[in-house]
């Protein structure tokens, strides 16, 4: 690509119209991911974000100072306001992933992670900075123009046909998908910057963590050899799905490459809903073709 060329291909990538199947998709499996881990948290949501939770608000002022979108602070600090507080993310989320009231369903819905993620920072995982990250650029997207009650609405009202899905702008699903891609180069990044990871040792030191141990491993899999070879392959996968999924012809080998990937770390890591939450976005990275003829094969009648 040439300088001159730039622009263009710039706006493009940023600005040409393209169907709004992928965000739509994505905004179900988004919406179901937020009610999973909020699910994940109701057992304890008095204990982690309560007025007498095990870090209070002053505490996690300290260690966090400054102005904070945190909705914790101009509620009353009292279990009936919290637990309504988890009521409205519930109801957001439901209708988030339903498509109706979109915009203002996913506003509240990152108003409440962000409040979630500033009351108790230190329960947090990469997983639920993606998830609030590409819910403020979901705020922006066309999310509700398909597979949505908005759009049946529309339809119903006569301000839509529904024999035709409008082409929309695609920057906020640029957004996330490229955040998908610097997640993973980051990761790549800090893992170039130790040495366990160099000199192929880092998944025998992470398979043997107790406290992250979910299903067991088979014996042979945790040979030296084994183990040496799964570290540099990871460095290897997450530098190509942070690089070359951009490259047309690498996207959809590298996509189920990524997919077992994390499927295999779910399997053997105990880090709730992380690799979910990283997946959701594979679907943005479909092409919107293609993602049509699947969504017709699914839904016709056989």
């Amino acid at each position: 690509m040439s300088l001159k060329s730039f622009p263009a291909a710039w706006n493009k990538f940023f600005f040409e119209p393209q169907s709004p199947l992928n965000i739509a998709l994505f905004r179900i499996i988004y919406g179901l991911l937020v009610l999973a881990t909020a699910f994940l948290l109701r057992g304890d949501w008095l204990a982690w974000y309560g007025p007498h939770s095990w870090i209070s608000a002053s505490t996690m002022h300290t260690v966090e100072p400054g102005v904070r979108l945190n909705l914790f602070s101009i509620i009353p600090p009292t279990d009936f306001a919290i637990n309504a507080l988890f009521v409205v993310f519930i109801l957001a989320a439901i209708s988030l992933t339903l498509g109706f009231c979109t915009r203002v369903s996913s506003i509240v819905v990152y108003l409440c992670l962000t409040s979630i993620d500033q009351r108790n920072l230190f329960i947090l995982h990469g997983g639920d900075t993606f998830l609030r990250v590409s819910g403020f650029f979901l705020i922006f997207a066309p999310a509700g123009a398909a597979l949505s009650i908005d759009r049946l609405l529309r339809i119903h009202r006569g301000h839509e046909s529904a024999a035709e899905l409008r082409p929309r702008l695609p920057w906020a699903q640029r957004m996330i998908q490229l955040e998908l891609a610097f997640l993973y180069l980051v990761s790549f990044w800090w893992k170039m910057k130790g040495g366990a990871w160099t000199e192929g040792s880092a998944l025998y030191f992470i398979f043997h963590l107790d406290e992250f141990q979910r299903f067991p491993i088979p014996q042979f899999l945790l040979r030296p050899a084994i183990l040496r070879i799964g570290s540099w392959l990871a460095l290897a996968v997450e530098f190509l799905l942070g690089t070359a999924i951009w490259i047309k012809k690498f996207r959809y080998p590298l996509l189920v490459i990524g997919v077992l990937f994390h499927l295999s770390l779910e399997y053997a890591i105990n880090v709730p809903m992380f690799q979910w939450d990283v997946l959701s976005a594979y679907v943005l990275f479909i092409d919107p073709a293609d993602l049509e003829r699947i969504l017709n094969r699914l839904t016709m009648p056989s």
